[in-house]
């Protein structure tokens, strides 16, 4: 018995020793303590070693985006890292355009703080701020797509770019999708989705970014299209998304507090024909930028704008559109139906709307590589017109796209 005490005792020894070794030699060899961190040649902060550089940046006011909280799915708090800071790891090479990475352009939620470090981060992001607002106006545009309509404070203006975003943040929250007020004409879908029985919510808050569908000069307001993020087909029990189930939970009157503007996907200043394609909530930002181009800039640049959705009821602020395409010779709109219903008696183009694209347009342009294109839409729309694209010679430096929001 003793014997087996003192083997157990000599063993709590060792392993003690060695504890105490690692620690040692942790503290001696692996950095701690502060640093310095250059921003734009002319502003240093403090930082911890071992903090992530997207917090250093967010700890002294300069507000880089992030939607993912941190986990590097978004792809949106880049940064450019002009010393220290390693190397590009696979999860932000998946974000980055090989121009990207070689210029040492880096995602700040990823970046371990080891040592003094100099940064370069977009201007804008010293200006974005926090504003309180108050919810106007909430109206269902299709199905699963909210307009959601945000009263600025009266003695804040914005100023953007359109195709710019915001952040909104979720509080700590639970609702029923039960008490949701859906227009009459979605009701008989919701229905047959059994979507009444879901439920979603929230211990903590949740940011993400969503995309403005007004353009500058509808001054005083934030307009949002908002798509419901259900459980993905094959897992009824994950839950919704958070963020967009609070936003549907949102009334009249309701405060919401937003972050902005960011954002880089504005139309480049050129004479290049102008060719937009979308689909679902990727309305927003290409709605903000033609109306811009057309109602504020007075643009002649030849404009089309290609829009895919399922059924009639699915395809929204069509009558902005019409009206555009009758006030303006230089502007075409070309609304397409994937699964049509019969009750739409629908007439116009059918199908996947970058293969519309390519049979009624792309395929007999003289030169459709030296056209500007702007896309927004779900990831596989994206990828499927990236894909046709390429295959007609586009250049990438004429390709401009968003897929965070759609």
């Amino acid at each position: 018995m003793l014997e087996a005490t003192l083997g157990v005792l000599f063993f709590a020894g060792i392993v003690l020793l060695l504890t105490l070794f690692v620690l040692a030699a942790r503290r001696v060899l692996v950095p701690h303590g502060e640093c310095d961190i250059e921003i734009n040649a002319q502003r240093k902060v403090k930082a911890q070693i071992g903090q992530r550089l997207l917090a250093v940046c967010q700890q002294a006011g300069i507000h880089i985006p992030s939607a993912c909280a941190g986990a590097g799915t978004c792809g949106l708090c880049k940064a450019r890292v002009v010393s220290g800071g390693g190397e590009a790891g696979p999860q932000e090479l998946a974000h980055l355009s090989q121009r990207e990475a070689h210029r040492g352009t880096r995602l700040a939620c990823q970046v371990a703080v080891l040592g003094e470090m100099s940064i370069e981060v977009d201007d804008a992001y010293f200006d974005v701020k926090t504003w309180q607002c108050k919810v106007e106006q909430v109206r269902n545009v299709s199905t699963l797509i909210r307009e959601i309509l945000l009263r600025l404070p009266d003695s804040e203006p914005m100023e953007f770019r359109a195709g710019g975003f915001v952040e909104l943040t979720s509080p700590a929250y639970q609702v029923a999708f039960s008490e949701f007020d859906i227009e009459a004409e979605f009701r008989d879908v919701w229905d047959r989705m059994n979507l009444w029985k879901l439920s979603a919510g929230s211990d903590v808050e949740v940011t993400r970014a969503y995309s403005m569908a007004n353009h500058p000069a509808e001054t005083g307001i934030i307009i949002l299209n908002i798509r419901l993020a259900l459980p993905p087909p094959g897992h009824p029990g994950a839950p919704p998304g958070v963020v967009s189930s609070w936003l549907f939970s949102l009334k009249p009157g309701d405060p919401v507090a937003l972050r902005g503007p960011y954002g880089h996907f504005a139309v480049e200043p050129s004479e290049r024909e102008l060719v937009f394609i979308g689909g679902g909530a990727g309305m927003a930002p290409l709605r903000a930028q033609i109306l811009d181009l057309l109602e504020t800039q007075g643009s002649s640049r030849k404009i089309t704008y290609w829009y895919g959705a399922r059924s009639r009821r699915e395809l929204y602020y069509s009558e902005v559109f019409d009206k555009l395409q009758s006030e303006h010779d230089n502007f075409e709109w070309h609304p397409a139906l994937s699964e049509a219903e019969k009750s739409d008696a629908w007439e116009g183009f059918t199908g996947f709307i970058h293969q519309v694209a390519y049979d009624n347009y792309l395929a007999r342009h003289p030169a459709p590589e030296s056209c500007e294109y702007y896309l927004c839409g779900p990831p596989l729309m994206v990828q499927s017109v990236l894909a046709m694209l390429d295959e007609l010679g586009v250049s990438t430096e004429n390709i401009h796209y968003d897929d965070f929001g759609s």
